[in-house]
Protein backbone atom coordinates (compact mmCIF):
# COMPACT_ATOMS: atom_id res chain seq x y z
CA UNK A 1 0.00 0.00 0.00
CA UNK A 2 1.45 3.34 -0.99
CA UNK A 3 1.46 6.38 1.25
CA UNK A 4 -1.70 7.78 -0.37
CA UNK A 5 -3.40 4.44 0.27
CA UNK A 6 -2.49 4.62 3.94
CA UNK A 7 -4.28 7.97 4.32
CA UNK A 8 -7.35 6.58 2.56
CA UNK A 9 -7.29 3.59 4.91
CA UNK A 10 -6.90 5.77 7.99
CA UNK A 11 -9.80 7.93 6.81
CA UNK A 12 -11.90 4.78 6.35
CA UNK A 13 -11.14 3.57 9.87
CA UNK A 14 -12.03 6.99 11.31
CA UNK A 15 -15.14 7.77 9.25
CA UNK A 16 -16.42 4.32 8.22
CA UNK A 17 -16.79 5.60 4.65
CA UNK A 18 -15.04 3.76 1.80
CA UNK A 19 -13.61 5.26 -1.40
CA UNK A 20 -16.65 4.13 -3.36
CA UNK A 21 -18.92 6.06 -0.97
CA UNK A 22 -20.27 3.01 0.82
CA UNK A 23 -20.60 3.33 4.58
CA UNK A 24 -19.80 0.69 7.16
CA UNK A 25 -22.94 0.20 9.24
CA UNK A 26 -21.36 -0.78 12.52
CA UNK A 27 -19.76 1.11 15.35
CA UNK A 28 -16.15 0.10 14.81
CA UNK A 29 -14.81 3.50 13.78
CA UNK A 30 -11.50 4.37 15.39
CA UNK A 31 -10.28 7.60 16.86
CA UNK A 32 -7.55 9.34 14.87
CA UNK A 33 -5.07 8.41 17.59
CA UNK A 34 -6.00 4.72 17.42
CA UNK A 35 -5.89 4.69 13.62
CA UNK A 36 -2.40 6.24 13.66
CA UNK A 37 -1.24 3.67 16.23
CA UNK A 38 -2.56 0.92 14.00
CA UNK A 39 -0.38 2.11 11.10
CA UNK A 40 2.71 2.87 13.21
CA UNK A 41 3.19 1.09 16.53
CA UNK A 42 0.98 -1.89 15.70
CA UNK A 43 2.48 -2.25 12.22
CA UNK A 44 5.97 -2.40 13.75
CA UNK A 45 4.77 -5.03 16.24
CA UNK A 46 3.27 -7.19 13.47
CA UNK A 47 6.61 -7.02 11.62
CA UNK A 48 8.51 -8.00 14.83
CA UNK A 49 10.24 -4.60 14.60
CA UNK A 50 8.81 -2.78 17.62
CA UNK A 51 12.30 -2.57 19.18
CA UNK A 52 13.56 -0.60 16.14
CA UNK A 53 10.57 1.46 14.97
CA UNK A 54 6.92 2.33 15.45
CA UNK A 55 7.24 4.93 18.20
CA UNK A 56 9.41 7.93 18.98
CA UNK A 57 11.85 6.69 21.61
CA UNK A 58 15.59 6.99 22.19
CA UNK A 59 17.48 4.37 20.21
CA UNK A 60 14.72 3.73 17.67
CA UNK A 61 14.71 4.77 14.04
CA UNK A 62 13.25 8.25 13.79
CA UNK A 63 11.90 8.52 10.27
CA UNK A 64 9.49 11.41 10.01
CA UNK A 65 7.47 13.50 7.61
CA UNK A 66 6.26 17.08 7.62
CA UNK A 67 2.64 16.97 6.44
CA UNK A 68 0.63 19.50 4.45
CA UNK A 69 -2.19 19.59 7.02
CA UNK A 70 -2.83 19.00 10.71
CA UNK A 71 -4.30 15.49 10.69
CA UNK A 72 -5.69 15.93 14.18
CA UNK A 73 -7.63 19.12 13.34
CA UNK A 74 -8.92 18.78 9.78
CA UNK A 75 -12.34 17.28 9.02
CA UNK A 76 -12.03 13.48 9.05
CA UNK A 77 -13.26 13.21 5.46
CA UNK A 78 -10.20 15.20 4.34
CA UNK A 79 -7.58 12.83 5.79
CA UNK A 80 -7.05 11.24 2.37
CA UNK A 81 -5.74 14.60 1.12
CA UNK A 82 -2.72 14.37 3.42
CA UNK A 83 0.63 14.61 1.66
CA UNK A 84 4.21 14.78 2.79
CA UNK A 85 6.01 18.05 2.17
CA UNK A 86 9.30 16.75 3.56
CA UNK A 87 10.35 13.19 4.51
CA UNK A 88 13.44 11.93 6.35
CA UNK A 89 14.58 8.31 6.61
CA UNK A 90 17.65 7.27 8.60
CA UNK A 91 18.43 10.94 9.20
CA UNK A 92 18.55 11.73 5.48
CA UNK A 93 16.07 13.76 3.48
CA UNK A 94 14.45 11.47 0.92
CA UNK A 95 11.57 13.67 -0.24
CA UNK A 96 11.70 15.91 -2.04
CA UNK A 97 14.94 14.65 -3.48
CA UNK A 98 17.82 17.08 -3.12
Amino acid sequence: MGVAGVWHAIEYHVTGKALDGSVRHDTRQLSREDALKMYTLNAAWIAFAEQQRGSLQAGKLADFAVLNQDIMAIPADKLHQTESLLTFVDGQQVYPEL
